[in-house]
């Protein structure tokens, strides 16, 4: 997924062997430790090679080995956390980096240690994603833009929950709403109907939908809520839960939450649209995100 996307924007991608960390046993763990040696060496290869000025590193177990190749070849570091709780890779990372931005003031506690390091800065969105046009969101979908639209959302490779919750309650929902289903790359499946449009994945169409919709319903991936709190959209939120991840998107959603009263963390017990429906309604004013740009300017000048 990551390459597609990379080689979509004509960057090159390189990969590198990489050995996940995990917080509790497993005999995969005992595998993985013998994996960090060759993953570091690849990483100063690759970082020698590039003749890299700056590391910007947003996390996850591919990340380590960078981070500590970065350090070791004395290559400053950046660190981006975009989650409301600190990820274990950013833990451990913390004390090489150079500058750590966290986009949740939550996360801020846990760094005391590194304080001076430390600045909370918001999540980067694209630049595209606020310009979104909505007669081509019309066009994408074949609706009339009479009714309210829902945009239903599960990350990347979907979500087999959401996507439940659509199958049980879509009939009712089309009564209300125009439902835009985005059902992830694993769940791929393309659908046009009067009230109804699916398809696997999307990309620089994504703007489009979002300009037409009123409503979501979505995990709470850092950067889908980014773009979700960026453009305003009314969302019930559905986070992964603890049995499938480390709790980051349940926190994430707390946290959105209680900032905002457009969005809305799902009570599993009752139906999406009888939530939907108490949602107030979108605000269209948008403004420009420039925390991009901020993190840019600070990787530029980093050398300074």
């Amino acid at each position: 997924m990551e390459r597609r996307l990379v080689e979509r924007h004509a960057l090159p991608f390189k990969g590198i062997t990489s050995a996940k960390l995990r917080r509790y046993f497993s005999l995969q763990n005992f595998i993985d430790f013998f994996k960090l040696p060759i993953s570091l060496f690849q990483a100063m290869v690759l970082l020698r090679k590039m003749q890299a000025d700056v590391l910007f590193s947003k996390g996850g177990f591919v990340a380590l080995p960078l981070v500590l190749a970065a350090y070791l070849n004395k290559v400053p570091i950046i660190i981006h956390e975009s989650d409301a709780i600190l990820g274990l890779t950013t833990r451990i990372s913390a004390p090489f980096a150079t500058k750590i931005l966290l986009a949740y003031q939550s996360v801020e506690a846990e760094l005391k240690s590194y304080k001076d390091k430390v600045e909370v800065c918001g999540s980067p969105i694209r630049e595209e994603i606020i310009k979104g046009d909505k007669e081509l969101g019309m066009q994408i979908t074949g609706f009339s833009g009479e009714r309210p639209v829902l945009l239903v959302m599960g990350g990347s490779s979907g979500s087999a929950q959401i996507n439940q919750i659509i199958k049980e309650e879509k009939e009712k929902l089309m009564e209300t709403f125009d439902v835009i289903h985005i059902t992830g790359a694993r769940h791929a499946k393309d659908s046009k109907e009067e009230h109804y449009w699916s398809c696997g994945f999307v990309y620089e169409e994504i703007a489009h939908l979002y300009a037409i919709a009123t409503h979501a319903l979505s995990r709470a991936g850092a950067n889908t809520l980014a773009e979700l709190e960026a453009l305003k959209i009314p969302c019930l939120l559905y986070p992964l839960g603890l049995e499938s991840s480390r709790g980051d998107q349940i926190e994430n959603a707390k946290y959105m939450a209680c900032k905002y009263n457009f969005m809305q963390v799902a009570d599993e017990e009752k139906s999406a649209l009888s939530q939907l429906i108490l949602l107030p309604k979108r605000n269209d004013h948008v403004k420009e995100s420039y925390v991009a740009k901020h993190i840019a300017q600070i990787l530029l000048g980093v050398n300074e």
